[in-house]
């Protein structure tokens, strides 16, 4: 490799690593670089990873070269499967830096047919509405006896402890469902139709908000659990969920969590049938009047987005 193209080659990659995970938080699955990392390096990372390390590890075992070479034929590979955003930052990337095999490369990567069309969905204004949807069921959550905001305050007995866990369940399931309409209607405002790529996106946005949900519910019932319950009354909600005798009074609070895990067994299943369904987009976005309006006054330019529903 010439000295002089190593700062170039270096920066290329960086930006074809940062395009490539256009959709994801760090740390992420370090598998999402497998086609354009050296070897040696994806076998040293831990499962979850960060861009930092990626980089400090190619440098410390001087395989920049080998993951440059790896990345025109990962490039050539994964470029379907890629976000229309991802495409358009390493075309943009490579136009922008003359690299050897750079002109035969550009050749061959092309934007898809429906890219143009897909960069105007705006998932910007989707994760802004769907945040402040977030904070209204969190709060209606916490209203219900239920904490899930960090850091959890003393929560508020309001009820049994399956009343709350049902509460819960209705509140987060309709929430889930929310991400899945804002997303359908960001997509037919935009393109009036799905393609396979928007798929994914809306798969993965109802997968990080069903994680959130998840944790964030698991958390709350388990804190309701040891400010709320005593012995006596933990023994008779648990009872159907494990043996009498497991149950023996102070219940440990690994063994508590057990029985939580196994309470949110209907929230999952939930979850589990929204994303089979999820596809069958409604044939018109007007059946999502409220988020149509919302998309609306972004796409014309308003200022003052409003962060919920009216």
């Amino acid at each position: 490799m010439p000295l002089e193209e190593k700062p170039l080659r270096i920066a290329y990659l960086e930006g074809l690593w940062k395009a490539v995970l256009f959709d994801q938080r760090e740390p992420f699955p370090k598998l999402l670089l497998a086609d354009f990392v050296s070897t040696e390096v994806i076998d040293a990372l831990p499962a979850s990873t960060t861009l930092a390390n990626v980089s400090a590890e190619c440098h410390s075992r001087e395989v920049f070269e080998e993951s440059y070479i790896k990345s025109f034929l990962g490039l050539k590979r994964c470029w379907g499967s890629l976000m229309p955003e991802s495409r358009q930052m390493i075309l943009v990337c490579l136009e922008g830096r003359q690299l050897q095999a750079n002109g035969n490369l550009r050749r061959q990567l092309q934007p898809h047919a429906d890219d143009r069309a897909a960069l105007t969905i705006r998932w910007d204004v989707a994760d802004r509405l769907y945040a402040g949807i977030r904070e209204l069921a969190f709060k209606a959550c916490q209203n219900a006896g239920l904490e899930l905001f960090q850091p959890r305050g003393v929560p508020k007995q309001k009820g049994e402890f399956r009343a709350v866990l049902q509460r819960g369940e209705t509140i987060l399931g309709a929430l889930l469902r929310e991400r899945i309409n804002i997303d359908k209607t960001a997509v037919l405002m935009a393109v009036g139709h799905a393609t396979p790529v928007a798929k994914t996106k809306m798969m993965n946005n109802l997968g990080r908000a069903y994680g959130d949900c998840l944790d964030a519910f698991r958390g709350g019932l388990l804190h309701w659990a040891l400010h709320n319950l005593q012995a006596s009354s933990a023994i008779e909600l648990f009872k159907d969920v494990r043996h009498a005798a497991l149950l023996t009074p102070p219940i440990p609070e690994n063994v508590m969590r057990e029985c939580i895990e196994e309470l949110l067994g209907p929230f999952m299943q939930e979850f589990e049938r929204m994303s089979v369904h999820m596809e069958d987009l409604p044939p018109d976005p007007a059946t999502y009047d409220k988020a149509q309006r919302f998309f609306s006054t972004a796409r014309s330019g308003a200022k003052n987005v409003p962060a919920q529903l009216q």
